[in-house]
């Protein structure tokens, strides 16, 4: 059957008790969702919950609501695998490092430079204005040649940080895609932009891979009530009767 069909059997206040339990599995709480008072929200939440119509109901919804077992196991799979290198984009990029040269290495490279135009100039038909040109750069290209000697006769640790030579480098960058669809898929806890780039936040994966041992028993959890030493059921929270119910269930106890 159908949620739906389900629903449909059942009254408006009812119907809104059902989808209010399947959201939060509190029976006093979707009772209160659903219209019933603050002093017969309880028992009117018990109540329903022994109700065959409404029992089908809820069964029917969580069914459709809830993922699989194989999804689930799934999923737990994906965020136990998950890396933040997963995400990475690895390629080749050109920096040009900044060197130090010492301003002799300087005058050898700008002399050398001018070496080479001169045969340029000699074998390219170059035009009046081209030949001004070309003779003006040589012009300051020796300016520069006396500067550097001038300074160097003054100093002759003198140097400059200038360009080096291009290289390829590898360069790790964000996909920014891949990140968004896994953070859809529920493997990301959070992803934010912030003045810096993203800021990635996986679920963790620790978690996920002890759910999985569970899952396949490689170990159980252990459990010890021992009444006759003190053990104070008052102080159990709702958290530990709910755990100790479960393996009650899946015959996972040891002593108790």
């Amino acid at each position: 059957m159908s949620s739906e069909e389900a629903l449909s059997k059942l009254n408006p206040r009812q119907r809104k008790f059902v989808i209010a339990y399947c959201h939060c599995f509190n029976a006093t709480e979707a009772a209160r969702i659903s219209g019933y008072s603050e002093k017969t929200a309880y028992s009117i939440g018990s109540e329903n919950l022994r109700k065959p119509e409404i029992k089908k109901a809820i069964e029917a919804l969580c069914e459709e609501l809830s993922m699989s077992a194989g999804e689930a196991f799934k999923q737990l799979t994906d965020i136990a695998k998950t890396r933040l290198q997963d995400y990475m984009v690895i390629r080749q990029v050109e920096r040009v490092p900044r060197v130090k040269k010492p301003l002799q290495v300087l005058i050898d490279e700008v002399q050398a430079t001018i070496d080479l135009e001169e045969e340029y100039v000699q074998v390219a038909e170059l035009d009046k204005d081209e030949q001004d040109r070309h003779e003006a750069s040589q012009k300051d290209r020796r300016n520069t040649i006396i500067r550097y000697q001038l300074e160097l006769a003054r100093n002759p640790d003198a140097f400059r940080i200038v360009a080096g030579e291009p290289q390829l480098v590898d360069e790790a960058r964000v996909d920014l895609v891949a990140l968004q669809k896994a953070k859809g898929e529920g493997r990301i806890k959070s992803l934010s932009f912030t003045e810096f780039g993203p800021k990635v936040e996986l679920e963790s994966s620790f978690s996920a891979i002890d759910k999985i041992l569970h899952i396949h028993g490689r170990y159980v959890t252990k459990m010890v009530l021992d009444p006759g030493k003190g053990a104070d059921l008052k102080a159990w929270t709702k958290d530990d009767v709910g755990q100790f119910l479960a393996m009650l269930q899946e015959g996972r106890t040891g002593d108790h």
